[in-house]
């Protein structure tokens, strides 16, 4: 009955310690991913800030310097104001559209963020040490006897 408690009570402690691991390494991986996220926060606001210029520089530049442009081909070419219209927005479409490449093309340069290394190489350490500790349990518990305690010199002459 000795030998159940004790038992019970390494269960309890085997619980307790894989319950401490796991606890441990949620926050090393919380610690190391927060630099991860920072970075990934600021890739996410160069691309936001490439779209919502984009979309600024649409609303309020392309419209006048479409005229302007428009102003211009119709003095340097002759064209009607409709044609010179036409050119004139082309002109800064095709423009908007390369500061917004150049912009997105700044987003992707930025450092990607990794995964969590230190984590996962503590991960490793620890599934090869459980590994091993059930490994060494398994072999102890093999040398029991069938009442649960070591084998006497005559049980181990008989199952031998």
């Amino acid at each position: 009955m000795a030998e159940q408690t004790e038992i019970a009570e390494v269960i309890k402690n085997i619980q307790a310690d894989i319950t401490t691991i796991v606890r441990g390494e949620i926050a090393l991986a919380t610690e190391e991913l927060k630099p991860e996220a920072a970075k990934a926060g600021i890739i996410a606001g160069l691309f936001g800030g490439a779209g919502y210029l984009a979309l600024s520089a649409a609303a309020v530049l392309f419209s006048a310097f479409a005229f302007l442009w428009a102003m211009g081909f119709q003095a340097w070419f002759g064209l009607d104001l409709l044609p010179a219209l036409f050119w004139g927005f082309l002109v800064m479409g095709v423009a908007m559209l390369l500061l917004a490449g150049v912009m997105a093309l700044v987003g992707t340069k930025v450092p990607k963020p990794g995964p969590p290394t230190q984590a996962i190489a503590n991960v490793k350490d620890e599934v090869e040490f459980v590994k091993g500790a059930v490994a060494d349990a398994n072999a102890a518990a093999n040398k029991l006897s069938l009442t649960g305690s070591e084998p006497t010199s005559t049980e181990a002459e008989l199952e031998g």
